[in-house]
């Protein structure tokens, strides 16, 4: 359902890619960010050392498996309510959700698909591309909306086509897991445009804290205070929305937690 990419874009996705798992592999993410937000003193939940190898566990794992994300998901061929659109963060795919897909499925939920998208190109783009890509499942599934899971700069996507680009009333559920709604500090040392567009004060993020709330699709933020990329005590509830936040989640772990997923399940079973 994807469309197809020049090899320079490939080459591109590429190397992003190894970057992050270096980072990932060698601790410096999540190390370096939770030990800078302990010496800040900003709010870090419960056991900050706890969340951080924790969150270093899940991130390296999930890493790991990014060439995973070249094939379908668990419950790509499910039958549940509505199909569910997850996507993924900055620098990363689809395998992610793997083990919340998983989760979904088990509950019944489906089918579950994987957006990909350049994340180093703009929040607005990525958006239209999501509008053509719900569409596509959309035609191909018979349905008349979709479910949509984001997590991070994902969740900002999915917001921006809810509520800018035309998918309120084709979405029934918006999910953000983690998502820098109100912008994140940690975007400067970001490249491409999300490191402008992600910054807290950003235009982008201006613009969507003046949009109304969605008449049709219902909103479920999800946050946590052990967050070293998007602290959820920093994050303004969204009007209308649902606020489920955690004490002792890292921003990667969010995708790996059972009572993330069980939340998740709960609002879209509905």
């Amino acid at each position: 359902m994807q469309r197809r990419h020049s090899v320079r874009h490939l080459i591109w996705r590429g190397g992003v890619a190894a970057v992050s798992q270096a980072m990932m592999w060698s601790g410096v993410y999540p190390l370096v960010p939770h030990a800078l937000r302990v010496i800040q003193r900003s709010d870090h939940g419960d056991r900050p050392l706890r969340a951080a190898l924790a969150e270093w566990g899940i991130a390296a794992a999930l890493s790991a498996a990014r060439p995973v994300g070249f094939f379908a998901l668990p419950g790509a061929r499910g039958q549940g309510p509505r199909p569910v659109i997850v996507i993924h963060g900055y620098a990363m795919n689809r395998a992610n959700f793997v083990p919340l897909a998983y989760r979904l499925a088990r509950a019944g939920l489906g089918p579950i698909v994987g957006f990909e998208y350049w994340t180093l190109g703009r929040t607005a783009a990525a958006a239209r591309q999501l509008g053509w890509f719900v569409d596509v499942v959309r035609e191909a599934t018979g349905a008349a909306e979709v479910d949509i899971i984001g997590h991070s700069m994902g969740g900002v996507v999915g917001r921006y086509y809810v509520s800018l680009a035309g998918g309120d009333g084709v979405v029934k559920n918006l999910v953000t897991l983690g998502s820098p709604h109100g912008g994140t500090d940690v975007s400067r040392v970001g490249v491409g445009h999300a490191n402008r567009e992600l910054l807290i004060g950003s235009k982008l993020v201006t613009r969507l804290a003046a949009t109304p709330p969605p008449t049709h699709t219902q909103v479920t933020t999800i946050w946590s205070r052990a967050d070293a990329l998007v602290p959820g005590a920093r994050q303004k509830p969204l009007p209308g929305a649902d606020v489920i936040m955690y004490d002792d989640l890292g921003h990667v772990t969010l995708l790996g937690s059972r009572r993330v997923a069980g939340a998740i399940i709960e609002r879209l079973k509905r």
